[in-house]
């Protein structure tokens, strides 16, 4: 098979799932980008890897960008060709910030790109259900920008939120790692009516004010009463910042994903923001990493 480039880059966003009452229905793109860079057609395979995950994550052909790469050779039927690919992280593991979900996201859009672009978008996003069953991260990876994930039977509906662009997002990504399966294992089976209501009710709020924010809209549009407070049950002072960001002029406080990263989100100047929640973390010595970052309207893009 013939392919215009042998070498691309493709680069891969992180992305934050739920956004507190939106739970397995919405995320974001965040402008944290992973790289990974393609040669097709090499003599063997090779795998090599820099940055976050470089002494844990594996080199060979159970890498999860090689496994979603093969992905649409084995949906076609076809053979897998040979690749060396050259992965540099950014994005840090187990936090809650997508990493997984943006080494799926390039592993079948340079694929795609290898079979002359044969998939949709869309259709890509359904085929990586077979290793990525969570939409609201691999839907923003691969679209961009803020998608309302919807699932019905076999077929997928996203719909592109608009957002005020003037959000930025200040994480609190702390040193310890939650592994998902284990965190959506503490989610319980059922939930009261008041509790629904409770989530639908602000999730509705979430989706108005993410366009154009009223801070005090925002801040009880993000509030969560079914999956946040147990995801970060075992970190009582994470919780407590949780709920304490709104007292220092956030828009909203999430736990990112499955944590145990927290999100604040705000439209003004984050720097004031910033300096109350770092003085809360090194009071309470709370051993964590500080980034300040947006959304991007990218998806998972391919540099020739």
């Amino acid at each position: 098979m013939s392919v215009k480039n042998k070498k691309i880059t493709v680069n891969s966003p992180a992305t934050i799932a739920n956004l507190g009452p939106g739970f397995d229905s919405i995320g974001a793109s965040l402008d944290i980008w992973n790289n990974f860079e393609f040669t097709f057609d090499t003599d063997t395979t090779d795998i090599q890897i820099e940055g976050e995950g470089k002494s844990v994550l594996p080199n060979d052909n159970t890498n999860l960008v090689y496994i979603s790469f093969s992905l649409l050779f084995d949906h076609l039927s076809i053979n897998i060709p040979n690749i060396n690919l050259k992965i540099n992280n950014s994005i840090k593991l187990e936090r809650g910030l997508g990493s997984s979900s943006s080494a799926i996201s390039a592993g079948l859009i340079a694929a795609n790109y290898y079979l002359d672009n044969k998939f949709s978008k869309l259709e890509l996003i359904k085929i990586s259900q077979k290793l990525e069953p969570h939409l609201d991260n691999i839907s923003p990876c691969i679209m961009g920008g803020i998608q309302l994930c919807i699932r019905d039977k076999d077929d997928i509906l996203l719909s592109d939120l608009e957002f005020d662009n003037d959000l930025k997002i200040i994480l609190v990504i702390p040193s310890s790692t939650t592994n998902t399966k284990e965190s959506r294992a503490l989610l319980p089976d059922s939930i009261s009516i008041e509790d629904f209501v409770h989530n639908m009710s602000r999730f509705g709020l979430l989706v108005k004010n993410l366009k154009s924010p009223i801070p005090e809209e925002s801040r009880e549009a993000f509030k969560d009463v079914f999956h946040q407070n147990l995801r970060i049950l075992k970190y009582p002072k994470l919780n407590h910042l949780l709920n304490r960001i709104n007292n220092v002029g956030a828009l909203g406080s999430f736990v990112c994903g499955s944590g145990p990263t927290i999100g604040a989100i705000t439209n003004a100047e984050p720097m004031t923001i910033f300096y109350e929640i770092a003085d809360y973390c090194d009071k309470q010595s709370i051993d964590c990493d500080f980034l300040i970052t947006k959304i991007t309207k990218n998806g998972s893009y391919i540099k020739e």
